[in-house]
């Protein structure tokens, strides 16, 4: 078999220049490709939210969102630095009249669009094998079951599978972020980097709460959650989150800002009076200290013995305030929120007991709960405020399992990420995702913590983060 004739050095080089030019056209392509998106995006923003005719300051708010746009479509990890930023604050963002639409989905979009399209003209890969994907897209699917099952036999007098069905849609963009940033981000200075992005987001939103002060109902901070248990819930997880990063702080204005974000933190935390919160904070704090710090840990422990003499009044009363005295007898009884939560859990045990398989339906707690409760005779709430109990009224014992074996896989990723670690900041990466997985499970038990993406946004990029350490030291291994 002849071989083919030998290419003149001359057109060899025209060819070399000609590859270099389709690559460098790729990359433009593609810059093109992802700015024709971001005006696009931003345009129906203006037509769906702005409308014409308004505001100057809104037109300004536009212009920076399309020069964010534009700068995030030239650096795409620098979109990716942007997301655990803005993702507390995403009920600020202008609302979008299409169900399952929001900002952070757009965002999402446009970096991931970005990216992926550079990647296919490199010819790189972009997908890669996580530890969680499994377990999420087994939830997301048996939510869809669930929900066929809620509209062929509604337990309740109706059951909305429409609404129930855009809903699932929002949670499975929550857990999109997992997926995103397990296959975008990688190596050491991208975990780095979304590290500090997700402290950063913890510091702006314990700023804004002290700013606002305690707005809310009650007396009780809300900062941009609009809820104070939410926001209770997310400043629990991640101010141990950031608290855990101490160890890997190597100047000292690095452990400054960690300090200070971790007493912002805090602070934030106490004035939302939100009991569930301040347990899950205890826990995780305690046990960063037992992981990391001697010294942290008589330092917290010294903080939680003198708090009766420093916590605020407003506090120590929400905190001991669970029992009060009948005015009718002298026996004494839960007060009336405690109450109220106590008999919402019995009406779902008693739905529980009728329905122990199959459940009644992704979402379908909020038609049955004000039906047994008129039942049992006893006032409730029409949601859970328990994701433990959610999980198993809704999706049955087959529910509850999965999420007890994702809360525990999160735990022990977070155990594999320090047992793996090469760097102190590696180390640090494990136990702050293993702390906020312990105030996640602690808050879960107090609310719906878990499928909400202000809450749990940045926990999934810390899990991904965190998968990304344990697949580098184990393809180094190997």
């Amino acid at each position: 078999m002849s071989l083919p004739p030998p290419v003149p050095a001359p057109l060899a080089e025209a060819r070399r220049a000609a590859e270099r030019q389709a690559q460098r056209l790729s990359a433009g392509m593609a810059a093109a490709l992802g700015t024709v998106v971001a005006v696009v995006a931003t345009m129906a923003f203006v037509l769906l939210d702005y409308r014409f005719e308004q505001a100057w300051y809104r037109l300004v708010k536009v212009l920076i969102g399309v020069g964010v746009l534009a700068l995030i479509v030239m650096l795409p990890r620098f979109g990716l630095l942007v997301i655990p930023v803005v993702t507390p604050f995403l009920s600020w963002a202008p609302r979008v009249p299409i169900p399952g639409v929001n900002v952070l989905n757009v965002l999402l979009f446009t970096v991931f669009a970005t990216w992926a399209l550079r990647r296919v003209a490199a010819r790189e890969p972009i997908v890669r094998r996580g530890r969680m994907g499994g377990l999420l897209l087994g939830i997301v699917g048996l939510a869809a079951l669930s929900i066929v099952r809620g509209a062929a036999f509604p337990t309740g007098y109706h059951y909305e599978a429409i609404e129930a069905a855009w809903g699932l849609v929002r949670c499975a963009m929550t857990f999109a972020i997992y997926f995103l940033v397990l296959w975008m981000a990688r190596g050491p200075r991208d975990r780095r980097h979304l590290t500090w992005a997700i402290v950063i987001g913890l510091m702006a939103e314990s700023l804004i709460t002290i700013a606002y002060g305690r707005n809310g109902r009650g007396g009780r901070a809300i900062g941009s959650f609009g809820q104070p248990n939410e926001l209770g819930g997310f400043l629990a997880m991640f101010t141990a989150f950031a608290v855990a990063q101490l160890p890997a702080a190597r100047r000292w204005w690095t452990k400054l800002l960690l300090l200070g974000t971790g007493v912002a933190g805090g602070l934030a935390l106490v004035m939302t009076v939100s009991r569930g919160a301040v347990l899950a904070l205890v826990a995780a704090l305690f046990y960063v200290g037992l992981r990391s710090s001697r010294l942290l840990t008589a330092v917290l422990l010294a903080v939680l013995l003198t708090s009766p003499l420093w916590a605020p009044d407003y506090l120590k009363e929400r905190m001991t305030g669970t029992q009060v005295t009948s005015e009718s007898s002298d026996e004494v009884e839960l007060e009336g929120s405690a109450q109220l939560r106590v008999d919402t859990w019995r009406a779902i045990m008693n739905v529980v007991s009728a329905h122990p398989l199959d459940g009644v339906g992704f979402s379908g707690l909020e038609a049955v709960l004000p039906d047994m409760g008129t039942a049992m005779g006893v006032e409730v709430k029409d949601t859970a405020h328990n994701t433990f109990l959610r999980f198993l009224g809704e999706m049955g014992v087959l529910g509850l399992a999965l999420f007890l074996l994702l809360l525990w896989r999160c735990w022990s990723l977070g155990h594999e990420a320090m047992r793996l670690a090469a760097t102190p900041a590696d180390r640090s990466l494990g136990l702050g995702l293993a702390a906020a997985t312990l105030a996640l499970a602690v808050s879960c038990a107090f609310g719906d913590r878990f499928f909400s993406i202000l809450i749990s946004g940045n926990f999934w990029m810390a899990c991904a983060l965190a998968n990304d350490l344990v697949i580098e030291r184990r393809e180094a291994a190997a």
